[in-house]
């Protein structure tokens, strides 16, 4: 069902928000008072685009926000996003509204100001996602990429096979017929910096990249299948970047690793000693190849680079994998530089604001979809959706569906399990499936489900 959305903020969270709502089919007006961001997005999107301050009364009107399903404020500003949010409850009431909140103290229990009383329906804190995020990377060393879906039992994970591995130079229908229950689907493959939505056909080749769905109970099996005999361990983390993000994800880690806290700004490691008194703090630039070498970097299970600037992060996490560091992970700001690290020998990159506008997602859209989710670095979205009554998918086993181009169902999430999809796999009308598929066949798989 079509939605009108207002967004204020069209830095990369609010452009990325507004373009996989717009390819949904959702009609959208965006706000900012930045000339060049404002540029892009009329270039670039087919949405009603103003140039304006989005807390204020008349680009609000201008913006159409009276007649809005949905309102999202996503700017880097808290206070902005707060009173933007507050104006819009007032002007449209029945508004569902969003807001990115960074700072912890609008949250706590005893704070002055109820974000909730105030009309904000629910607040995204991109730090604390992205934490999350890198927490699960390194819990799972073998992961590039981790997400979890039904309360954590289903996972998808990306991770590179061995070139000796059991499904090495294999066809998807052959490892079928070898295992009766194959612990896993493969849902998409990267290739070179190609993004395949593979059949039974596709084969495994040395440096894919696989994409995977797989129960929890079945992660070991499906790790070995892929050539990881034993989980990797990780004991020691380095982290550089004693940023909001870096002490939180010092203090996600801390008590199950043995972590150290880099930056060269006493500022930030006065803070840091403030929040994480048990952490080892360390004053130095991530860069300096002295210090690395006398810290014993090569010593080290995992680096995290989580600096605000792209540069250092990405050079820091190279010259990690160079002296044998085994679990690198990046963190970069723009989605729009993912496809220029593929191929680094970088693990896993992260991207705080992509995640953001994941974690929006999993709340806008309403109806049959409920979650749309785009994967790092590859032409692939994640659609998790229940099929409207009387679509032509239920009770049809999805070998005999005419299932669209690009799109493979990877799950399927019942009310008293969950399975992995295969070709006799059938979804009835209380299922939630989770597909995968091209940015170009969302709209055709919503229209399979109707």
């Amino acid at each position: 069902m079509k939605k009108k959305i207002v967004i204020v903020g069209a830095g990369s969270v609010g452009f990325y928000l507004a373009k996989t709502l717009v390819e949904l089919g959702n009609d959208i007006s965006i706000i900012d008072t930045d000339p060049e961001k404002v540029q892009r997005a009329k270039q670039e999107l087919d949405a009603l685009v103003i140039e304006g301050h989005g807390a204020q009364s008349n680009t609000l009107k201008e913006a159409q926000v009276e007649s809005a399903d949905l309102f999202l404020a996503v700017t880097r500003i808290d206070e902005i996003n707060i009173v933007a949010s507050m104006k819009a409850k007032l002007m449209n009431p029945k508004a569902k509204i969003l807001a990115r909140v960074r700072s912890g103290d609008y949250q706590k229990d005893d704070a002055l100001l109820n974000l909730a009383g105030l009309g904000i329906e629910m607040v995204i804190n991109p730090e604390q996602i992205a934490a999350r995020e890198i927490q699960h990377l390194v819990q799972h060393a073998t992961a590039q990429e981790i997400m979890t879906y039904s309360h954590g039992r289903v996972y998808m994970v990306a991770l590179t096979p061995t070139d000796t591995c059991d499904i090495m130079h294999k066809a998807l229908r052959d490892l079928g017929k070898i295992y009766d229950d194959l612990p896993f689907r493969t849902v998409a493959i990267d290739r070179d910096g190609t993004t395949i939505i593979p059949g039974g056909e596709h084969i495994f080749k040395p440096d894919d990249k696989i994409f995977v769905v797989c129960l929890k109970s079945k992660l070991k099996e499906m790790y070995r299948l892929c050539g990881y005999k034993q989980k990797k361990m990780i004991k020691t983390v380095i982290i550089m970047g004693a940023g909001k993000l870096g002490r939180l994800v010092a203090a996600n880690l801390k008590d199950q690793f043995n972590v150290r806290l880099v930056d060269h700004r006493k500022d930030k490691l006065l803070k840091a000693a403030k929040e994480l008194p048990d952490v080892l703090l360390l004053h130095a630039d991530g860069l300096d190849l002295d210090f690395l070498e006398s810290e014993g970097i090569s010593d080290f299970d995992a680096l995290i680079t989580l600096t605000d600037d792209e540069t250092t992060n990405l050079f820091a996490g190279l010259i990690a994998k160079k002296k044998g560091v085994e679990k690198v992970i990046v963190h970069i700001n723009s989605p729009d530089y993912l496809h220029l690290v593929k191929g680094l020998g970088i693990n896993s990159v992260i991207s705080k604001n992509l995640s953001t506008v994941d974690a929006f997602m999993r709340y806008v859209v309403r109806g049959q979809v409920h979650s749309v989710m785009m994967l790092e670095g590859i032409d692939t979205e994640v659609i998790e959706l229940t099929p409207a009554p009387g679509s032509r998918i239920i009770g049809v086993p999805l070998q005999d569906v005419d299932f669209p181009p690009d799109a493979v169902v990877g799950g399927i999430i019942r009310s008293d399990g969950e399975e992995i999809a295969t070709g006799k796999s059938i979804i009835h009308a209380t299922d939630r499936a989770i597909v995968f598929a091209r940015a170009s066949r969302v709209s055709d798989v919503e229209k399979l489900f109707n």
